[in-house]
């Protein structure tokens, strides 16, 4: 059992964790309305049973923000090209932000042309890259968005190798469906993204397995191996048939980076780069989307007692059962916000249990 594991974790109102995560980054130096974009957007994540793009993000985009690598008053900056095609310069501001103003030039453009590419770079880290294309469907467009990190977070190991060339360059996409939220779907092309290790060594859990291998190139399931130095590395999405998942990374990296003019291995790239593609659909998608769904949901399930969903339900029943319910904060997050906090000398709240 890790020192973690020893110490428990929290459950704390969501109202209360709001208002400090509001606080703590209008203290750094963010605009109210940022910081409100930051929270709720990891809120979400929590509420949707995703730690790892939660509130223990809170303290990293403090530290990010005392270093200088994030701008937290920054808005982006779009520069629009040829028709359909936009970049987003996200000048060091936080990349839920960034990423909330590409959705929208995304959905504005498609509605000119039918089809729009926006890439944007030079943002802090970009959360749970689903919202942005759920963004997109909301407004009845078909969305489709990858993520690219930058070398210093390039933690996968391409198939084959040891040492680590990529990052867990997530691929999202989402759809409407009449009569039902967006089908959402929303998966690094790792076996698991580096948000959930950690999450796994705060918690003290191991790491699922085949997910992991050591600096000497053996298979573990210790998390902490992927912060130690020499660090070890996440395997690509396939384990043993990863290289798929290389082949998608890499297909992450020249959509996010290698379009937005930036060059996947230069080791001065800061922040990550996020693309996003918006493709205006008919009056009649969403009734034949919503079919389809009807169509595969029919399928019998294997365990009674599991039903067929499509990409996304899960999380958003999560989501829904939890609405306003207290959020889990796990022992090293909840220690780090009381000592940040302290340090601004603000309250904090006191845990439910």
């Amino acid at each position: 059992m890790t020192a973690a594991a020893a110490i428990k974790a929290v459950r704390i109102a969501k109202s209360d964790l709001a208002a400090l995560g509001r606080a703590l980054l209008k203290r750094a130096g963010a605009s109210p309305e940022n910081a409100g974009i930051v929270v709720d957007h990891l809120l979400e994540a929590d509420a949707m049973g995703l730690p790892s793009h939660g509130v223990m993000r809170i303290p990293q985009y403090l530290e990010d923000i005392a270093t200088g690598s994030t701008d937290p008053l920054a808005a982006p900056a779009i520069i629009r090209g040829a028709a359909g095609r936009a970049l987003a310069d996200g000048r060091r501001g936080f990349g839920q932000v960034v990423g909330m103003a590409m959705a929208r030039e995304a959905v504005r453009l498609a509605a000119h042309v039918g089809v729009a590419f926006v890439a944007g770079r030079h943002m802090g880290h970009t959360g749970r890259i689903g919202a942005y294309p759920e963004a997109i469907a909301k407004e009845g467009c078909i969305g489709i968005v990858v993520c690219s990190g930058p070398r210093s977070g390039h933690r996968v190991a391409p198939f084959g190798g040891r040492d680590g060339r990529i990052s867990t360059n997530p691929i999202a996409f989402a759809y409407p469906s009449d009569g039902e939220p967006p089908v959402v779907a929303d998966f690094s092309t790792s076996v698991a993204p580096e948000g959930v290790i950690r999450s796994l060594r705060n918690r003290g859990l191991p790491a699922p397995e085949g997910a992991l291998r050591d600096p000497q190139g053996r298979l573990t399931t210790d998390p902490d191996v992927l912060y130690q130095a020499p660090p070890g590395t996440l395997q690509p999405l396939g384990g043993a048939q990863g290289y798929r998942g290389t082949a998608l990374s890499l297909l992450v990296d020249v959509l996010a980076a290698l379009l937005a003019e930036d060059e996947a291995d230069d080791p001065n790239r800061e922040g990550s780069n996020l693309a996003m593609l918006a493709i205006a659909a008919d009056d009649g998608f969403a009734g034949r989307a919503a079919r389809m769904g009807r169509y595969v949901r029919s399928s019998r399930p294997i365990d009674p007692d599991r039903p067929v969903m499509l990409p996304g339900e899960r999380e958003q029943r999560a989501a829904r059962a939890a609405a306003d319910g207290p959020v889990m904060v796990d022992a090293p997050t909840w220690a780090a916000l009381q000592a940040v906090a302290a340090a601004h000398g603000l309250a904090v709240p006191e845990p439910l249990d």
